[in-house]
């Protein structure tokens, strides 16, 4: 597998959720998000289409690591076996401006 890292993925307007691509051709065997410590609001993990005001599409709520102790995580894996998870699919929103993500996916 071949790593590919995203970086830190902010969101500028909390409630207007920010693809992790915008190429629908990126396809991915494995996604993995973590919780950036310092950081002081809630994100979220969900469908391109997803409204955290009522969950709707939201898969993973992810709490803050102000203190910088454990940080939360949370992956998709393909059941396949191949890359076959659409990156342009998937979204990040978060409750504070200017705060995200760290975002990481693999190919095979």
């Amino acid at each position: 597998m071949t790593i590919n890292t995203k970086g830190r993925i902010n969101v500028p307007t909390p409630g207007t959720p920010v693809r992790l691509s915008t190429d629908e051709t990126v396809v991915a065997n494995r996604l993995f998000f973590q919780v950036i410590p310092g950081l002081t609001g809630k994100t979220y993990v969900g469908k391109a289409s997803m409204t955290k005001s009522n969950l709707t599409g939201v898969a993973r709520i992810l709490w803050p690591n102000t203190s910088g102790g454990f940080s939360e995580t949370f992956s998709v894996e393909a059941q396949e076996g191949e890359n076959s998870i659409h990156l342009a699919d998937y979204a990040i929103d978060a409750d504070v401006a200017g705060e995200g993500l760290l975002v990481t996916y693999w190919t095979v």
